[in-house]
Parts: structure tokens; sequence; C-alpha cells
């Protein structure tokens, strides 16, 4: 990303929190960020396209995240599954995004609409997969039944200790008795085959979530253009990081293991760089590209 349209999505995220998404207009971007108008549609079509880019950013951070986690662990393990979920709430936090959205929530506009709409089905699909992959997938017609159920008590609970104001809960304590609350419900729900979400309402799910395909080549350009603006007195660390993947992945058969192990110290090379939002980027490109090409290798114990 380059240095133009992180000064556009810095000043679009702090004006939004500020004035709210609705009261903020693009001229109060354009004049924040000190570009001109061309500056600002050469890089977003819209006020809204520069809202996907804000939350999607917030989505790819707490997916490395989740991947680093997961990353040599038992994916049956609760106590994983309890980090993971945290993440998003703490990368939500940490990025301000709660009021990004309490700011959109009684919005008129359907394009809006549809934007949260898909963020919160992404979480809700993710969620519904990784319960299949710790209680098995004799839960799988019921998966999505089950994410709704998880993510209604972590959501609910967060509410009431915010409004209580009470301060002495942690996000991992909230999301831990939501799982333990589910993994007694499941029996039942296997036992009684009595669910709301059918099969053809988590087709029509999937059918909005639209995930970026990505492929080898797509990763290696992104690996060169990435390299090549990077000084070699900027981070050498970084950019060894940075020119070993890229010549994996060249290989006919790239190890997978190998770009797995380095995706974390990748990507924490540039933490508090500018380069840090796209090493972040292509950090998430990768994990999805070694879960295409393995996906039940992915997330195998090491």
């Amino acid at each position: 990303m380059n240095k133009r349209k992180r000064q556009i999505l810095t000043s679009a995220r702090e004006l939004f929190i500020e004035k709210g998404f609705v009261d903020t207009s693009i001229n109060d971007i354009i004049s924040a960020a000190k570009i001109s108008k061309g500056t600002f549609y050469n890089h977003f079509a819209s006020k809204n396209e520069c809202l996907i880019a804000i939350l999607d950013e917030g989505r790819e951070e707490a997916s490395n995240r989740r991947h680093e986690l997961l990353y040599g662990k038992d994916p049956t393990d609760l106590e994983v599954l309890t980090q993971q979920v945290a993440v998003l709430m703490y990368v939500n936090r940490e990025q301000n995004l709660i009021q990004i959205f309490e700011s959109i929530f009684h919005s008129r506009d359907n394009e809006l609409k549809k934007i949260i709409l898909n963020y919160h089905l992404q979480e809700l699909e993710w969620l519904a997969n990784r319960l299949v992959q710790v209680f098995g997938e004799e839960i799988s017609p019921m998966s999505y039944e089950c994410a709704v159920q998880t993510l209604g008590m972590i959501n609910l609970s967060l509410r009431a200790v915010l409004i209580s104001d009470y301060k002495y809960i942690n996000r991992e304590a909230i999301v831990r008795v939501a799982l333990r609350n589910i993994s007694v419900i499941i029996p039942a729900m296997l036992k009684s085959k009595d669910i709301i979400i059918s099969v053809e309402m988590i087709n029509a799910i999937q059918n909005v979530v639209n995930y970026r395909s990505v492929s080898k080549e797509m990763v290696i350009e992104q690996l060169q253009g990435f390299t090549k603006g990077l000084s070699k007195d900027e981070t050498v660390e970084g950019l060894e990081f940075a020119t070993f993947l890229m010549e994996e992945l060249q290989q006919e058969k790239p190890k997978l293991f190998i770009i797995e192990s380095l995706l974390t110290p990748f990507r924490k090379a540039f933490v508090g760089t500018e380069h840090a939002a796209e090493a972040r980027d292509i950090a998430n490109n990768l994990w999805r590209y070694v879960k295409i090409e393995h996906p039940s290798e992915h997330c195998h114990k090491k």
C-alpha cells in the first residue's frame, strides 16, 4: 500500500470515529489527508469503498493473529479457539472499529448495510468451520446454528459487562464461558436434530460471503513489488524474510511448512513501520494460499 492510500485511510478512520461515518464527507477526508480530490478517487471510488478498506484491514489483522495462534497447535483444543475468537474483539478495540460500527448502525444506506452484513457473515462462517474442527464432522449440519448461538452469548455478555462498567472480566473469560456452554448444548442438538438454520440457509450465507481467491503467482507478484519498495537499511531482517518467501514460492514445489513457519516473523519484522499494513496483507494471502494448497495439513498438530 502506497503512502497516499495509507494517508487517506488514516484520516478517514479518525474522521469516522470523531464525526461518525454518515456525517463525514469525502471533502472532509480530502481536507484532513491534505490531498486533492483526484488523488482520493485514484484510490477509492467512494466513501463506502474507503470504509471497506478500513474494515478489511481489521479482518486481515485478526486473521493473521488467528493463524499464528493455531500454527503448531491442536486444532481441537478449545482454549486455542477461545484465544482465536477473542482476537477479533481485541482488534476491533485497538482499531476503534466498534465506534465506526456504532456510527453506521442506523444508516439507511443499503450498500452500507450489505458491507456490515458481509463483515459479520465472514465471522460467522469462520467460527462455524472452527467449531466443526473442534467438535467433529457430525456437527456440520448444525455448525452455523452453533456459531450463531455462541456469538449471541458472547455479544450479549460483553454488552452487559460494558453497560455495567465492570472491568474485571476479560474478553477471553466471556468467550470461554460461551464455548463451554455450547459444548454442553451440542449433544442435545445432535440428539433432537431440531435446528433452525438449514443447509439451504447455510448455502445462502456462503454465497453472500465472497473471499478473494489467492494464487501463487499473485503472491509472488505482491512480494516482488513489496521488496522493490524496501530500503536495505530500513529492515534487514524483514527484507531477508520477504526475499526468502519469494524464492521459496518460485520453486516448482514450494515447501509449505517452511512458508508457514516464516509468516509470523515476517509480519512482525515490519510492525511499527510504514510497511506494516502491506506486510500483514501479504502474510494473510500466504496463509490463505497454504490453506488452499493443503487444507487438511494446514491445521494439523505439529
